[in-house]
């Protein structure tokens, strides 16, 4: 009984310390973050707003053929824009990159699909 336990919590340690090796991300308010995730067609991040309660926000990717939909952080339930810091997907860096970050921008950052994530959290010291 305690060997198949013990087996489980191993596995489970195993995987989270894959997730954490650069998980986070550290920056202070008006600076510039470089969140290193891969390439994809939009981003997702989780926040909390003014009001201290979790928004998720879509960001789309500028292709040329996006012109009036992308380049901006979209509220997923309102569809209206959201103040942030100017963002942008950098290809050579394969970061997003969000400059003179807000304290609203802190979060969870993720992949369109949501299967890789960073925490993009505030740098207080």
């Amino acid at each position: 009984m305690i060997r198949p336990c013990l087996i489980v919590l191993l596995m489970l340690s195993a995987v989270n310390a894959q997730k954490m090796p650069g998980a986070s991300v550290y920056a202070k308010v008006n600076s510039t973050a470089t969140i290193e995730l891969p390439v994809s067609a939009n981003y997702r991040r989780l926040v909390y707003n003014n009001k201290n309660v979790e928004e998720e926000h879509l960001f789309r990717v500028c292709n040329g053929k996006n012109q009036k939909t992308c380049g901006f952080w979209e509220n997923v339930k309102t569809k209206k824009k959201v103040a942030s810091g100017a963002t942008n997907y950098n290809k050579n860096k394969k970061a997003l990159v969000i400059k003179k970050i807000r304290i609203t921008d802190f979060g969870e950052y993720l992949t369109g699909n949501k299967k890789q994530s960073k925490f993009v959290m505030n740098q207080t010291w």
